[in-house]
């Protein structure tokens, strides 16, 4: 594969976000394209979704960190377009979603869509970005397999889907930690089915054994009775739960005595759930997982250089800076040129070969990035905080074309 590194010929400018909303309050105008003269200054609109409220409600501050953080590296104007950002909160499902995706587009008349956050978010921005071909849709950190399947040309994802998240992680928990028997523990919404079938299918594959599942509701309170549940005969649990409910989950597998190691979803042993209670370590400790986010002891100066711009960063908030860092480099190399229906921002988007915090990508015919992919543990570190340490890294993670439902197929 062919790679060039991050370009550094955009002239760094001041990019602070009081400029940015001082912009929107005082022009308040439309973009057409980022040709339309608002009161002598050339803009390019950008409506960010991100969660604001509900089980991931922090998801909206890590996106607004992300964007800030490549802003104050480059600028906020690009060959004289100021670059203005319209925020606009959602709650994880999809009538939020399709609210707030309408809004931008239909009331705010924004260019660019950068987002949503969520799974279920996910499927309804794509099938509404089918109806609005004259705008470019840059997904936040929404992860469900079909999304660059639909068929939108005007749909980019710069990450992997939760299928391909799992690469490696199936085969590490049957042929490395002996693990021959489980059951699922997971939120009953389009993202966990992919990451646990993205999971699964190595895992059955290997020669392993699902025992039973739990499908429950986002924002459970009371996971007692489901632990009470559990086999006595399986040798590990796979947990698809995130955020609040990762981090309540984990306190009560403490309380409740559960012995059993866990296998986490991408985002169940994430830095929001681990730096939550402390009493979470006797469960946490030894989990495994697989996702886009390296753990301690990878080797990559993009990735240090994010860390020292994004101080202690999760999941959301690397998802939406590489997001909006590829989007600001093809910007970039087009001039912030968004005319004839955005063709040439869309095609240098097309062809990026995007040099990251999490390494290197490039985008297959679909738009989906191919992606390196990380298998991380969670350990004590030196001063009793849990972190997560790298166990292995895998290059080239390409998307296969199965769409995981409910994934109960498992021998």
């Amino acid at each position: 594969m062919t790679l060039r590194t991050r370009s550094k010929t955009i002239t760094a400018l001041a990019g602070a976000a009081a400029i940015t909303l001082a912009l929107a309050a005082c022009q308040g105008g439309q973009s057409d394209g980022g040709g339309e003269d608002t009161g002598g200054i050339d803009e390019i609109v950008i409506g960010v979704l991100a969660v604001d409220s509900g089980n991931l409600s922090f998801a909206m501050g890590e996106a607004e960190r992300a964007i800030q953080a490549v802003l104050d590296e480059n600028g906020d104007e690009i060959d004289g377009k100021k670059i203005r950002l319209i925020y606009e909160g959602t709650d994880g499902t999809t009538g939020s979603a399709q609210d707030a995706v309408r809004k931008l587009v239909e009331n705010d008349g924004v260019d660019i869509i950068l987002g949503p956050a969520s799974g279920d978010e996910g499927e309804t921005v794509v099938q509404y970005a089918l109806t609005a071909p004259e705008v470019t849709f840059v997904n936040g950190a929404a992860s469900p397999v079909g999304m660059t399947l639909e068929g939108a040309e005007n749909f980019f994802r710069f990450m992997g889907d939760s299928a391909m998240w799992m690469g490696g992680l199936g085969d590490y928990a049957y042929n490395e930690k002996g693990y021959e028997s489980m059951y699922i523990l997971s939120e009953d919404y389009s993202f966990p089915y992919d990451n646990a079938g993205g999971f699964f299918d190595e895992f059955c594959a290997a020669g392993g054994e699902l025992l039973g599942a739990s499908w429950v509701p986002v924002g459970t309170q009371d996971y007692a009775t489901i632990i009470a549940q559990i086999p006595s005969e399986v040798d590990a649990i796979y947990v698809g739960l995130g955020g609040a409910d990762a981090a309540s989950f984990l306190a009560q597998a403490v309380s409740n005595g559960l012995d059993k190691p866990i296998v986490g979803g991408s985002i169940t042993v994430d830095q929001t759930a681990l730096s939550g209670d402390a009493n979470i370590k006797d469960a946490a400790i030894g989990t495994i997982t697989g996702g886009p986010v390296p753990g301690v002891g990878y080797d990559n100066p993009e990735w240090t250089s994010f860390t020292e711009a994004v101080e202690n960063p999760n999941i959301f908030t690397l998802l939406y800076y590489q997001a909006f860092d590829a989007m600001y480099q093809a910007l970039g190399e087009v001039g912030g040129d968004l005319s004839d229906d955005q063709a040439a921002f869309r095609d240098a988007m097309q062809n990026i070969s995007y040099d990251g915090p999490a390494g290197p990508m490039t985008l297959d015919e679909n738009r989906q990035a191919i992606v390196d992919n990380f298998l991380t543990e969670v350990v004590e570190g030196p001063d009793g905080a849990l972190i997560t340490e790298q166990i292995s890294q895998t290059s080239d993670v390409a998307q296969g074309t199965t769409v995981y439902d409910r994934f109960e197929t498992c021998p």
